[in-house]
């Protein structure tokens, strides 16, 4: 038997694909190592961790165990660490404290920790990059493979969520994933590939909780494409079949009833073979924290209840504006080229549309990462745009031009993607006025704080700062200020000297915007001042030295607080 070599022009594809993906993956490793821990890092690793050494799941079961295994799985293989928690934070599971503990006291630095854990999400997201470009080559070939991976390789929001220890990202992979097997099912129908499927939202499922718009999803395609009587559109591979309402309804069914069946034997494995009870109690407290809600900001307003336009915004302003100039250009010119048909429309469509409105009712409007799922999605929906044929100038206009503006405003902000805007909103350095929380400031730049005292010779600072991540453990000397609940606790007992000859405030955007304090704010004193520096886009600096007021400002803070200028607390 002759190996058949691959087209030229598939070969040029693999040759594209292979470095968007080493691209793909350099900002992935220059985002790691420039970024501090984020607010839930430590928490989500901690939790994965504690799940393999001791198979217990008390930790944040808010979010099921998945990929916070498979986070931690590189640090329990190549080192495994010691893990003897607090009694008492065992015992309460205050998953908070047991990350702090983990993370900092362990017999390995924390950047070390970190960097082994942020790396398998990395190559989730990765992953995702190439099954963006697979599936755009299934349904429109190499030009289309190119301009999808394209896409999702410079995407500022896939590149910092797939560079974290959290769960987006492997979230939004396997409903993406589930989705695409789904489509390939329908088009060449048989039973292994809807046990794929299957399977797929299974891992979904114990991925993380949102990801149950999964159900909804594949039943309203199913649903639609019944209704619509599109040909051969989730039949069952059972030979030539009359095509009759009532078949196609029935075949409907059952596609969907084998999904659930080979979905379901996923929820225990994750949890080690308990049974379900363990996933039905962390669904229960993810919807429990779902309906209490969140401190949210929002083009300047405030509340616990969100906003049933926060995550459209959210994405409008954060996506680069060529991603959205060729996702609606698709649209618009859908009949050109390779037209966009009814089943593709469906696929790609439909569940944008269920995330986007099952969000209109969300409580918790903290981060444009909750709607990481419809990216992909998107992604391969503008690639059809490779396949139209205007004049030579146009062609280059309607897909080059925009996809070269996407690069642009992507790398210029590199690596700091966490805080990305788009030009829209005047970029990231306007973003805080826009939104808060992982948006923006999820205490990613404390290294940036170290470096920045160095720079300008500043032996101690006032910090308010927003995120669990010790100052201490990156050398930061500091007079704790009040803004947030730190878990350096008891602070340090230091001091700004009254003779210090500059007097320089560090202050999280988070903190800077009241969000936890909006009903009696602390820093709106501060919003009049302009800040000498920006650290990172998530830090302002302000120069006090010679401001009396704002000295004064400040030590009220503590007293709107009830703790002293030199707090010391116990947890």
């Amino acid at each position: 038997m002759r190996l058949v070599s691959p087209p030229a022009a598939t070969r040029a594809t693999l040759g594209a694909g292979l470095v968007l993906l080493v691209f793909f993956f350099i900002q992935g490793a220059l985002f790691i190592r420039a970024n501090s821990p984020t607010y839930d890092e430590g928490m989500h690793l901690t939790a994965g961790y504690s799940y393999l050494a001791t198979g217990d799941f008390r930790l944040e079961p808010q979010n099921p165990p998945l990929i916070k295994l498979f986070l931690a799985l590189p640090l329990f293989l190549g080192y495994e660490p010691p893990f003897n928690p607090d009694p008492e934070h065992w015992r309460n599971g205050a998953e908070f404290f047991v990350g702090q503990d983990f993370l900092y006291r362990s017999t390995l630095r924390a950047d070390q920790t970190l960097f082994l854990s942020r790396l398998p999400n990395l190559f989730l997201g990765g992953l995702m990059v190439a099954l963006n470009g697979w599936w755009a080559y299934r349904i429109w070939g190499n030009s289309a493979a190119i301009l999808a991976m394209a896409l999702a390789g410079l995407d500022p929001n896939l590149v910092a969520h797939s560079s974290l220890v959290t769960t987006d990202t492997g979230a939004a992979l396997f409903i993406f994933l589930s989705v695409y097997l789904l489509w390939e099912y329908v088009n060449f129908p048989r039973w292994w590939l809807l046990a794929s499927t299957g399977v797929a939202v299974g891992f979904a499922l114990v991925a993380k909780f949102s990801a149950i718009l999964l159900l909804p999803m594949i039943a309203s395609v199913l649903g639609i494409a019944v209704l619509s009587g599109g040909e051969g559109c989730a039949y069952l591979p059972l030979g030539k079949q009359p095509n009759k309402l009532t078949y196609r309804l029935l075949h409907a069914g059952t596609v969907l009833l084998v999904i659930l069946v080979s979905a379901l034997p996923m929820i225990p494995l994750a949890y080690f073979l308990r049974g379900f009870e363990l996933w039905l109690f962390g669904f229960q407290r993810f919807m429990a924290l779902a309906q209490l809600g969140q401190p949210a900001f929002f083009l300047g307003e405030y509340s616990y209840q969100g906003w049933w336009n926060y995550f459209v915004v959210a994405f409008l302003i954060k996506t680069p504006i060529g991603t959205l100039v060729l996702v609606a250009a698709s649209l618009i010119f859908y009949r050109v080229g390779s037209s966009l048909g009814r089943r593709e429309a469906l696929f790609l469509l439909v569940p944008v549309a269920v995330i986007f409105f099952a969000t209109t009712q969300a409580k918790v409007n903290i981060g444009l990462r909750h709607v990481l799922p419809v990216y992909p999605f998107l992604f391969v929906l503008a690639s059809r745009l490779a396949t139209v044929h205007f004049r030579h100038w146009l062609t280059s206009f309607v897909v080059a031009v925009p996809l070269v503006f996407t690069a642009i405003s992507s790398l210029w902000i590199a690596p700091h993607q966490l805080a990305y805007f788009n030009e829209f909103v005047g970029g990231p350095a306007q973003g805080y006025y826009y939104l808060a929380d992982s948006n923006l400031d999820w205490g990613q730049d404390l290294k940036g704080v170290k470096t920045y005292m160095e720079k300008e010779n500043l032996p101690i600072i006032y910090l308010s700062y927003h995120g669990t991540a010790p100052p201490s453990y990156y050398g930061i000397r500091y007079q704790y200020v009040p803004g947030a609940w730190p878990l350096e606790w008891p602070p340090p007992a230091d001091k700004v000297p009254a003779n210090a000859p500059r007097k320089v405030l560090a202050i999280s955007v988070y903190n800077l915007q009241d969000v936890a304090f909006s009903y009696d704010p602390l820093f709106r004193w501060l919003w009049v001042r302009n800040p000498i520096a920006k650290i990172g886009y998530s830090i302002f600096v302000y120069d006090l030295t010679n401001d009396r007021e704002g000295l004064a400002k400040l030590e009220e803070t503590y007293v709107k607080l009830g703790i002293g200028p030199t707090p010391v607390m116990s947890r």
